[in-house]
């Protein structure tokens, strides 16, 4: 199964915005949609294309675990200090998003926030550090916070550090 159940609107999005949101909430659309914005993001550097529902987004280039390749991926983010936080929600779907178990396999990649980009190495986080995060990550971009709560799976989460 590649979706999960319809969570409810929350509080703090108007219908237009979570109408939308759940109308690309399908894996080949939101492939589909990243593919458009990272086009948009780096012909612009980053102008105008860096925020994804309301959050700063930057660009994430894992290697593929399958493949080998490099593989750009628009991502919400939160800073922490000279490295970034990262939460793979993909829109609550039942499913990790790809980059997450890229990272998973090598923990090697590169982060471009407008026309900065930077070699950086990942790091899971788990257990009392991920939990001690958790309230402000949700706070920065609340959609993680209410995607987790309908999801089954827990989200992925990684500081990437410069390498």
């Amino acid at each position: 199964m590649t979706s999960a159940q319809e969570p409810p609107k929350p509080d703090f999005m108007t219908e237009e915005a979570w109408g939308a949101l759940m109308a690309a909430r399908r894996p080949e659309i939101i492939r589909a949609g990243g593919h458009a914005q990272v086009l948009r993001y780096l012909e612009s550097n980053g102008e105008g294309a860096d925020a994804t529902q309301g959050g700063p987004t930057l660009l994430l280039t894992t290697i593929g675990r399958k493949s080998g390749k490099e593989v750009i991926t628009p991502v919400n983010y939160m800073e922490h200090g000279d490295s970034v936080i990262v939460v793979g929600s993909i829109a609550g779907l039942s499913i990790h998003p790809h980059w997450v178990l890229n990272l998973e396999k090598n923990p090697r990649g590169w982060v471009q926030i407008r026309d900065r980009k930077w070699a950086v190495t990942a790091r899971k986080v788990v257990g009392e550090e991920r939990s001690a995060l958790w309230p402000g990550l949700t706070a920065h971009f609340p959609l993680w916070g209410h995607f987790q709560k309908y999801c089954d799976r827990e989200f992925g989460v990684f500081i990437l550090s410069p390498a």
